[in-house]
């Protein structure tokens, strides 16, 4: 049967993101543009990924209206965070142009080279911009498309000079069954994205097409809902640590600059350093170790370049200012602040100030009680109020309970009204030796460089 957007991808023309701005269609924007493609966006706003678009030839538009497409594309491609009724996509489709999903878009562009995919509930970002930074500095050129800016070339996205490309394969949309890797590595899973999946076996079922369509796959033992999903496959392999791993760790030593790591490959056996803190971050850097070593990078070649990562925007993101130390992290799921209080208290600060802006009013409320627990170890906590991401607050919980709750727990919990609330509040008190984590996947991030501003 014909795939039609294959066969777009086989005839360069012009095509249009509706939502250009997002990290996703950044990326996408920018390998097709390299791809021959002539490329225009719109957004609501212009940030740095749009300006660097437009610096490489991409009309950019602020807002959206019709006028933008009249002279009308051969397709366009929409973000999944796009309601119905954008005027844009309302113009195409009456005048019959393809319109597709960035994720459909990305998964059929990835079958015309070596795909190396990772999905997962946690870890997505980090391991694949591990991934790519690795072959990059392995000398392997790969092509790579990720939800997080890096220190590569491109930031997000490019189209590399080698046969490989590695992509950060989204769940969260349901675009995870269009992938047909060659590897594919599932860095967790556990039932996340309510507002798409209604049932933990509804998600399964995604991860299970996925594991399905992949030639190899790469789990962490131990992890059962991995387990579950893979049962059945015939190249089912295992990082962990136990001698049946095919990838084995066998001790890790933290220390202030990150982590000293010995492996077992087959029987090889090394030590590096990564230069980030948390367990979790090194399991994330064992899953892009293996997927090097399957691709046959030599262990000791691998291993030296994945010492020289310097890690992904907004993930424990560090900036210091007269002795205050300030991370910003993405992390908006229980399990995800967990690991960044984890590293954070590692870190031996004289007090550890947690502000939180939950996402998704569904996700708050779903997973209440598991966001209360996270904060364990916080001398300070504050909420923002609830970032949308399109949803309405009657399909969940705001801050207010989910403060309520936590106050039950841990006592004094300070809800602002915005990001300038805070600022106002916090600044005057903070003092050298504390660290301030700034946690979530919202408009949060500026919240790092406002605070630097004011100490």
């Amino acid at each position: 049967m014909a795939d039609p957007i294959s066969d777009l991808l086989s005839k360069p023309g012009r095509v249009h993101f509706i939502g250009i701005g997002g990290i996703g269609m950044a990326g996408l924007a920018r390998l097709l543009l390299q791809s021959g493609f002539e490329v225009s966006g719109s957004d609501q706003q212009v940030n740095r990924l749009t300006e660097s678009l437009a610096r490489q030839g991409v009309k950019i538009y602020q807002g959206h209206h019709p006028d933008q497409v009249r002279d009308l594309p051969l397709w366009a491609i929409r973000t999944p965070a796009l309601g119905e009724g954008n005027p844009e996509l309302d113009f195409l489709r009456a005048h019959q142009i393809p319109v597709m999903t960035r994720g459909q878009v990305l998964a059929a562009y990835s079958r015309a080279r070596t795909c190396i995919a990772v999905a997962g509930a946690h870890g997505k970002t980090t391991t694949t911009s591990m991934l790519a930074s690795l072959l990059w500095s392995a000398g392997e050129g790969a092509g790579y498309a990720v939800g997080g800016e890096t220190q590569l070339p491109g930031l997000v996205a490019d189209v590399g000079n080698g046969k490989s490309l590695v992509v950060e394969a989204d769940e969260s949309d349901g675009t995870l069954v269009y992938y047909r890797p060659r590897i594919g590595f599932l860095t967790h899973v556990e039932w996340d994205h309510i507002e798409r999946f209604r049932s933990e076996d509804s998600l399964l079922q995604c991860y299970r097409k996925f594991v399905q369509r992949c030639g190899e796959i790469w789990i962490r033992e131990g992890d059962a809902l991995a387990e579950k999903v893979c049962a059945g496959h015939p190249q089912v392999r295992r990082i962990g640590e136990s001698p049946e791993a095919g990838l084995r760790l066998k001790s890790i030593e933290q220390n202030a600059q990150g982590q000293r790591i010995h492996v077992q490959w087959n029987t090889e056996n090394t030590c590096f350093h990564i230069p980030l803190p948390g367990k979790h971050n090194a399991w994330n850097g064992l899953m892009a170790l293996a997927g090097a070593l399957s691709l046959g990078v030599p262990l000791g070649k691998a291993c030296m370049a994945l010492s020289q990562f310097q890690g992904v925007a907004r993930r424990f993101q560090k900036v210091e200012k007269n002795g205050v130390l300030l991370i910003q992290d993405y992390a908006h799921h229980p399990t995800e602040i967990q690991a960044v209080m984890a590293s954070a208290q590692a870190l031996e600060a004289k007090r550890i100030w947690v502000v939180f802006q939950p996402h998704r009013f569904s996700r708050t409320r779903h997973l209440l009680d598991d966001f209360v627990s996270s904060f364990a170890g916080a001398d300070r906590l504050a909420l923002l109020p609830v970032y949308a991401a399109s949803e309405h607050s009657s399909q969940g919980v705001g801050s207010d309970l989910l403060a309520e709750k936590c106050r039950q727990k841990y006592g004094e919990v300070a809800v602002f009204s915005d990001r300038n609330a805070l600022v106002e509040t916090w600044g005057p008190e903070l003092r050298p030796g504390d660290v301030v984590l700034i946690v979530g996947a919202g408009d949060i991030e500026a919240l790092q460089v406002e605070l630097a501003d004011v100490l």
